[in-house]
């Protein structure tokens, strides 16, 4: 595939329902492996779909709305949430107005359109949100209770998180989605950036995740394998070289650091297996350190050969959610997680991405996300518990991750 010319840059004023941009070997590649960034103008949108849970359609008949428009030659785009994962299962949901559980469009693939972002100047974080700040108490808690509960063999591990509002971020939520995707990238360079329009009732979400969810690729043998990425085990990053790499060779050699990976590379083995052929599941990367901006991860694979390649719906309800941003078990962890934050993750821990009519994907983890309205800004940072986890080291952690998205907003603000 010849290379993809970047927008002229007045196109960035234009109205786009969605960008993805990355960089690296893991960047998307909607439009083949050079692309950094493609939009879709709002006018080209051929259908889309806002449901809240059981409202209008069921979880069930969302994955079979995405499968028809994939049967029909079109391109699926958006996100879906956490919720739909739970309910997928048959988890309560909290007890809150019932919450957007998708959004999702409809659209030809050739109707994407390969742009170049803004690249502004990266800005030091903002400070850390004073009502996250205000919920030291309440992580510690949760952490405890969570720990208990893996004590008493109910899980081995939980993630946790906890949200909270950026005041005086409000203008952003008008800004055209070239300029905050730039931001983004700009702050965090990730491989897998989203950037999607919201309206008075759904929040423009802005991801910054470096995890994959699930790719698809049709390999020259005509096979389609999909690829999972998992992420769990950080560290920050450290300005010497010599301490730098000291930060990745201790992360690695961490014990609770490996055992978190590991149990979640299980899960994942377990979820592929149910939508790949026998025998095909292997994991050809296991325990790698990762490099980024601020902090280190340890990165895992795990692949399989799908058993039916266009069956959207088959692997989207093997996977949802993301095992990494669950537990393990996963339905005992997601119930666990249900107990203890008592609120609705949206967006966040589910996942972000699209399906192409000749069934290749790419979908990202919803982590590192902001969440845009009118009124400002939502953050949601959490951190995987296991027994020989401390709830001050876990609360260390996720203030740590906490600072990729304070940067993308300090950047986008510096930008305006």
């Amino acid at each position: 595939m010849t290379e993809a010319k970047p927008a002229q840059t007045e196109a960035m004023s234009d109205d786009f329902q969605v960008i993805f941009s990355g960089q690296g070997p893991q960047r998307w590649s909607i439009v083949g492996p050079s692309a950094i960034a493609v939009g879709l103008p709002t006018g080209a949108v051929r259908g889309s779909l806002t449901a809240q849970s059981g409202n209008p359609l069921t979880p069930q008949e969302i994955l079979v709305q995405m499968q028809r428009w994939h049967d029909q030659g079109l391109a699926v785009a958006g996100w879906l949430s956490y919720e739909l994962g739970m309910a997928l299962e048959g988890i309560e949901l909290p007890d809150e107005t019932p919450p957007l559980i998708a959004d999702l469009v409809a659209f030809s693939a050739a109707d994407l359109q390969p742009m170049a972002l803004p690249q502004p100047m990266a800005m030091p974080a903002l400070p850390l949100p004073r009502k996250l700040l205000e919920q030291k108490d309440t992580y510690l808690h949760m952490v405890d209770q969570a720990l208990l509960a893996i004590g008493a063999g109910e899980v081995y591990q939980v993630n946790l998180s906890l949200a909270a509002e950026i005041p005086q971020t409000g203008a952003l939520f008008s800004m055209p989605l070239a300029w905050l995707a730039g931001a983004q990238q700009a702050a965090q360079p990730v491989g897998f950036g989203m950037a999607w329009q919201g309206d008075a009732a759904r929040p423009t979400v802005i991801s910054g995740s470096m995890e994959r969810f699930l790719k698809v690729v049709r390999g020259e043998d005509q096979n389609f394998t999909v690829y999972s990425r998992p992420i769990k085990g950080t560290a920050p990053r450290r300005l010497q070289p010599e301490a730098d790499q000291a930060q990745a060779e201790a992360l690695r050699s961490s014990v609770k650091e490996c055992a978190e990976n590991t149990m979640i590379v299980d899960m994942v083995r377990n979820d592929l297996r149910r939508a790949c052929r026998s025998g095909t599941v292997q994991v050809p990367t296991w325990l790698a350190p990762c490099a980024y901006q601020t902090l280190w991860h340890l990165e895992s694979e795990v692949l399989g050969i799908l058993d039916d390649p266009h069956n959207i719906a088959a692997l989207m309800r093997a996977t949802l959610p993301p095992a990494s941003v669950t537990g393990c078990p996963k339905v005992q962890a997601m119930r666990v997680i249900a107990r203890l934050e008592q609120r609705l993750r949206g967006p966040y821990c589910g996942c972000a991405g699209y399906w192409l009519p000749d069934g290749q994907c790419e979908w990202s983890v919803g982590i590192r996300q902001v969440h845009l309205r009118a009124t400002g800004a939502t953050q949601q940072v959490g951190a995987g518990i296991v027994a020989d986890s401390t709830a001050e080291g876990e609360w260390a952690e996720l203030l740590l991750k906490a600072q990729s998205a304070l940067r993308m907003l300090a950047t986008a603000r510096r930008y305006k």
